[in-house]
């Protein structure tokens, strides 16, 4: 329910305060005067475009601000991925919190939920729920199939719109478990990938053999096979310098020579007798040298073909690595934590089987779920076909008849359907509710058809204009419908009939003038008492001079319970 509104610099309105309470409040006043923008301000608060055109001339912005109250366990009922729901961490009171729309003349505009800055579609998902329009321009929402449905549900009670509502919320569930299907399945795809990539590599190095060390021992191997004859050449030339296979003298030779001759004085001369140790022990380091080199001209001679094999190993090294993504020299550590990874990937596929299973029974519970649903609704179509007649007859429409025809679908994430088809006057032919041609009697449809179906869910509703193109009798029957669903909840009218400007329990009226700037600015005021019984003269076209006038107010006043 809306507590107040509050306008600052919207067009015509310089500044205007208004509260609500229960029940019906009308909204009269001249044409032209700025009524609908009181609407307009309204559907700002629930995120139409704002437009800085809109900024009264000489204000920085435009504010449009709503106090509202919400009905008893809103928040509750609203699905986790709702955008409306993330806005109860900003809400001070649970119960009721402020909402504000600011439009500057050069800016952007903001919606706000308790002075906080709040996502636009969010905001407008949660005005959404608690405010209705039926005007002149808002008819074709208000007829379209999905609109017709819910009347339909909230006619059948609050049982209905319960299940409608959790067979909407389970339908976003599975709309949502299919794409992460989709998804599983396109990962399934991937992981039997991975594990025929991981099977096959793993394959190929257990074929290598390969082992911590062993590609760096196969490069040096190789580098030896490539420059062997250098090699021997070198060991030769050196292994020949030291101990000559023939007669002649080489280093090793030469250095006992030396240690010898030392050997021979150092009896005289203690202090050479530790060079004669350093060349003792070089002859020995010499003869260890020339025994290693003749050992390695001995290992070089190789087996024939072993560089082939050594170099097709390091080349199956490189393939496995450059697979695998890791250095040759890192493949045997590699293959160990693919190992442990395949083994793990054995069991991924399970998780989709189950997800699978999962969604078939969501599909079945769906199903199920809509089908019961469907009874409903059909069962209720014709009760609610012979209310809609009945307060037809009410809404000077007597000959008016009325079929609600509900529509399956096999596929159960599809939503029924219910049309609503109206015979305005004998011998025409039926039509659906969208196509009913005159004006008038579609407004009384609508009428008629909110008045039965408003009220479960604790919406306000803002009539713009639906009285257009209707007077006299049909008038009257307008004003006691809008009054009767005033009862149940919360009801704005705006009209220029004073028949159901009479019917409201209060009543706002706007006036225009032009103020001290030359521009056009709307005051409004509620009238009560004598004031009202002035503002309802003039919409009769007279003065509150004319005792005829002023009778027939009274009488009017006085049939909706109102003292004059």
């Amino acid at each position: 329910m809306i507590l107040s509104l509050e306008i600052h610099g919207l067009v015509v309105i310089e500044h205007a305060e208004l509260e609500f309470g229960p029940g019906l409040t009308v909204i009269t006043g001249e044409t032209g005067a700025g009524k609908t923008v009181l609407t307009n301000a309204l559907a700002l608060l629930g995120g139409a475009a704002a437009d800085p055109g809109v900024v009264r001339p000489g204000h920085r912005q435009a504010l449009v601000q709503a106090t509202v109250r919400l009905p008893d366990g809103f928040w509750g009922r609203l699905d986790e991925d709702d955008p409306a729901a993330a806005l109860q961490e900003l809400v001070d009171d649970p119960g009721e919190f402020t909402v504000t729309r600011r439009i500057p003349a050069d800016g952007r505009a903001r919606s706000l939920i308790d002075g906080a800055v709040a996502p636009r579609a969010a905001v407008a998902a949660l005005v959404g729920y608690l405010v209705r329009f039926s005007g002149q321009g808002d008819q074709r929402m208000l007829i379209s199939s999905r609109a017709q449905l819910a009347a339909l549900d909230h006619y059948c009670g609050s049982d209905v719109v319960g299940r409608a509502e959790e067979l909407a919320r389970l339908r976003r569930q599975i709309r949502a478990r299919a794409r992460a299907q989709e998804q599983a399945r396109s990962e399934q795809e991937a992981l039997v990938r991975r594990r025929g990539d991981l099977d096959e590599l793993l394959r190929g190095i257990g074929a290598l053999g390969a082992a911590d060390g062993e590609y760096g021992q196969l490069i040096g191997e190789r580098d030896r096979l490539r420059h062997a004859d250098r090699l021997a050449r070198a060991a030769s030339t050196a292994a020949e310098a030291i101990a000559p296979t023939e007669a002649e003298a080489g280093a090793r030779e030469l250095i006992g020579q030396a240690e010898r001759a030392v050997g021979d004085v150092v009896g005289i001369d203690p202090l050479l007798a530790p060079v004669q140790q350093l060349l003792g022990e070089a002859q020995a380091l010499v003869g260890e040298a020339a025994i290693q080199l003749r050992g390695y001209l001995d290992g070089l001679d190789a087996e024939a073909g072993r560089l082939d094999a050594v170099e097709a190993r390091l080349e199956h090294y490189a393939r496995c690595a450059r697979r695998a993504g890791c250095d040759p020299d890192a493949l045997a550590g590699w293959a160990d934590s693919a190992r442990v990874e395949l083994e793990n990937l054995a069991s991924a596929g399970e998780g989709a089987a189950r997800f699978a299973e999962e969604h078939q029974a969501m599909l079945a519970d769906a199903t199920r779920r809509a089908a019961e649903l469907r009874d409903l609704r059909a069962a209720a179509a014709p009760r609610l076909a012979e209310a809609l007649r009945e307060a037809l007859i009410d809404l000077a429409m007597p000959e008016a008849r009325v079929r609600i025809a509900v529509t399956g679908h096999a596929d159960p994430l599809t939503a029924d359907t219910a049309t609503i088809f109206v015979q305005p006057n004998p011998g025409l032919a039926e039509a659906p509710l969208a196509e009913v041609g005159s004006g008038g009697e579609l407004s009384r449809v609508l009428l008629a058809l909110h008045g039965l179906s408003a009220g479960t869910d604790g919406a306000t509703w803002v009539f713009d204009e639906i009285d257009a193109g209707i007077g006299g009798v049909t008038a009257m029957a307008v004003a006691a419908r809008l009054a009767a669903l005033g009862r149940v909840t919360q009801t704005l009218a705006i009209t220029h009939l004073p028949q159901v400007a009479a019917a409201g329990e209060r009543q706002y009226v706007l006036e225009k003038d032009v103020a001290a700037d030359g521009i056009a600015r709307t005051a409004i005021r509620e009238v009560v008492d004598a004031a009202r019984v002035d503002e309802l003269c003039r919409m009769l076209g007279t003065t509150s001079d004319d005792a005829a006038a002023r009778t027939h107010v009274q009488r009017l006043l006085r049939g909706v319970g109102v003292t004059p």
